[in-house]
């Protein structure tokens, strides 16, 4: 009876680092997915950075003043 409980704890640590590996790993599609995902968020970002370059002289104010409605909501938040 000693005997086979010893063997299955020692089958259980033996197996318990082939199960961790198996769980880590990603697969390729989800892998790419993120990847995609990231580089369409830097794309939203680079555009969205570049667009008063674009925008007419008369417009900057109103473009940078939502901006600043953002960034005081923001802070409100945190104090609170």
């Amino acid at each position: 009876m000693k005997k086979v409980v010893l063997l299955v704890i020692v089958a259980a640590f033996a197996v318990s680092p082939a199960m961790a590996a198996t769980k880590q790993k990603k697969s390729k599609q989800t892998t790419e997915a993120e990847d995609i995902a990231k580089q369409h968020d830097n794309t939203l970002r680079a555009l969205r950075d570049g667009l008063p370059l674009v925008l007419p002289s008369w417009s900057l104010p109103f473009y940078f003043g939502m901006h600043m409605d953002e960034k005081t909501a923001k802070t409100e938040k945190t104090k609170k």
